[in-house]
């Protein structure tokens, strides 16, 4: 009697070795890591409070369409002492922001910005409203009810990005290898953007205040 010859792969586990193979051979974008320092300095009529750069943002725009994209959230921005808190906050594309009230007076919470129009109406204490923001861009948020409340969503469509530390220095690690645009954004400034290749190195930028700080009068020193 013929012995089956059991020791064989069967050809299924072959083409996948094989597939391992080639995927192993396959050259990878290696993660890398850029660094560097932003400055905000004072424009006209302007001041600059100590640590400010903080609230800025530097992200980094792949020029790979194909590019990993910023998995959408849930956040948060209260309406507390007739202010917005916090009043900068970045969130991927497509992300909810609720607002609840946190004081004991009604509120109102609206955007006019291009793609993002919403009007929550006006409610009270303890009361939550929330938006949806579907596409990368800036969002002014405002109260209609106190005109100097005001707060900025920076949506964007890329997961590579960082805030500066107080003292300006930004660390942005886990970018893709190859070609891109490094952006610095400020809630106060003027965006400034850099083409770059995603390789280590040190980049430095200024940037100008030229907007009074969130919930100052416009017009008048933060």
């Amino acid at each position: 009697m013929t012995r089956s010859n059991r020791t064989a792969p069967p050809r299924v586990a072959l083409a996948l070795a094989a597939c391992a193979v080639f995927a192993g051979l396959a050259p990878a974008h290696a993660a890398q890591r850029l660094s560097g320092r932003v400055d905000l300095v004072a424009g006209p009529r302007q001041t600059v409070v100590p640590g400010e750069v903080g609230e800025g943002v530097v992200y980094f725009l792949p020029q790979a369409a194909a590019g990993a994209r910023a998995r959408p959230g849930r956040y948060s921005i209260d309406t507390h002492s007739k202010g917005f808190a916090p009043s900068t906050l970045v969130v991927p594309a497509d992300s909810t922001v609720a607002f609840p009230n946190r004081d004991q007076i009604l509120h109102n919470v609206y955007s006019k910005s291009p793609g993002a129009t919403f009007d929550l109406g006006t409610y009270g204490p303890g009361e939550v409203r929330e938006a949806r923001l579907p596409r990368a861009g800036l969002v002014q948020v405002n109260c209609n009810v106190h005109q100097g409340m005001r707060a900025t969503v920076l949506v964007l469509d890329t997961p590579y990005y960082t805030r500066p530390m107080a003292d300006g220095r930004f660390d942005l690690a886990g970018v893709p290898d190859g070609p891109g645009t490094l952006v610095f954004w400020h809630p106060r400034a003027r965006a400034e953007s850099r083409p770059v290749t995603a390789r280590p190195g040190d980049y430095a930028i200024q940037l100008r205040a030229l907007r009074p700080r969130a919930g100052a009068p416009a017009g008048a020193r933060p």
